[in-house]
């Protein structure tokens, strides 16, 4: 479980880069990658880290009312299925 908490953490540390590189007009520092995939790349992570929010939720013994709260979207059940399964197994052997 501590290995997807670090993912958690980087992935959601880089959201913040990702954020500023979005920007067109207000830059702050340097330009490193185009905005379309700033874009792009900050999209699929939101969506990806929410489904490891969810999976670690879960894992520690939540329910997903407690976690999403009351989102009007849903979370990829498949997706938060496979991080259950691939870090559960982690939980299990160690």
């Amino acid at each position: 479980m501590n290995t997807l908490k670090e993912q958690i953490k980087e992935l959601s540390e880089g959201q913040f880069e990702l954020k500023n590189q979005r920007k067109t007009v207000k830059l702050i520092g340097e330009r490193k990658i185009p905005t379309w995939e700033a874009t792009s790349k900050h999209f699929y992570n939101r969506i990806k880290l929410r489904e490891m929010y969810v999976a670690y939720g879960i894992l520690k013994g939540l329910t997903i009312e407690q976690i999403e709260g009351s989102s009007k979207t849903s979370v990829d059940m498949n997706a938060v299925n496979k991080l259950i399964e691939q870090y559960g197994k982690v939980i299990h052997t160690s």
